[in-house]
């Protein structure tokens, strides 16, 4: 007799290398960058209505890399997409497919009157001008310090002028490594750092001051650019230039005209 010819097992897959696995990840991350909030993730090359909007009021949006921020007229702040980071402020790192409202601003009673997302960083601008981040904290991009590595609800951010005195928010920007806030007087501040000229990206764990420093805020903590306030605007200087004097006054003939008139012309 003949025994019953089984088929043969699938083998196991191989375990991914660095460069695959890096690989996967990207594409995992790609697909997350479809997400905008609607029935499926595919691309949408025309504007689709959010439908679970219906009825809400919003006057305020910002696209991050992979999330958004919605505002409705009643300072109440949305958000959806990857969660990545915590950057939806929802206490998770979940994505969400529809805008969920983020109820923490909600129950301390929080109004929002400026947003923005950055990638898998949040921050925003309360009606009072207190400042607000969520999201990768990675080399002070948010404010929060060196020492955590995500926050997955807004904490509040304390900005300093350079006299120690604390401040008021104005406005704010998100950007890849680094965010901008406008301080209510007129101040720049950043959070976080652009790498230049093979420089690392973000703010070094050292406290001292360098020549690179704005300040002698702690790293990690919004720094305020020197010299630059975008309420008071300095003249620039202009080289003041004599002016020729075309004809030297002589009572009342000019000096060409009196030579005319000796000469007999």
């Amino acid at each position: 007799d003949h025994m019953p010819q089984h088929p043969p097992h699938p083998a196991e897959p191989a375990p991914l290398n660095d460069d695959e696995q890096q690989r996967a990840e990207l594409q995992a991350h790609l697909d997350l960058i479809a997400n905008l909030t609607l029935e499926d993730s595919s691309n949408q090359c025309i504007p689709m209505k959010i439908e679970s909007l219906d009825g809400i009021r919003i006057v305020g949006s910002s696209a991050g890399h992979r999330h958004s921020l919605l505002l409705d007229d009643e300072g109440a702040l949305y958000s959806c997409g990857s969660g990545v980071g915590g950057c939806l402020g929802l206490g998770d790192e979940q994505p969400q497919m529809h805008p969920m409202k983020i109820m923490s601003l909600v129950d301390e009673r929080i109004r929002i009157i400026q947003m923005s997302a950055g990638c898998d960083i949040s921050m925003a601008v309360s009606s009072t001008g207190s400042l607000y981040g969520w999201g990768k904290t990675n080399d002070g991009r948010i404010g929060l310090g060196l020492q955590v590595s995500h926050a997955t609800i807004p904490c509040k951010v304390d900005m300093m002028n350079e006299q120690g005195k604390q401040i008021k928010a104005a406005d704010v920007d998100c950007g890849y490594v680094h965010s901008v806030i406008v301080g209510l007087d007129g101040t720049i501040h950043m959070c976080g750092g652009v790498g230049i000229d093979g420089e690392a990206d973000g703010q070094a764990a050292a406290n001292e001051p360098n020549e690179n420093s704005f300040s002698n805020e702690p790293q990690g903590t919004p720094r305020q650019i020197p010299d630059f306030n975008i309420w008071h605007r300095q003249e620039e200087p202009n080289e003041e230039v004599e002016k020729k004097k075309k004809y030297q006054k002589y009572g009342k003939y000019e000096v060409r005209g009196r030579a005319k008139m000796l000469q007999g012309d």
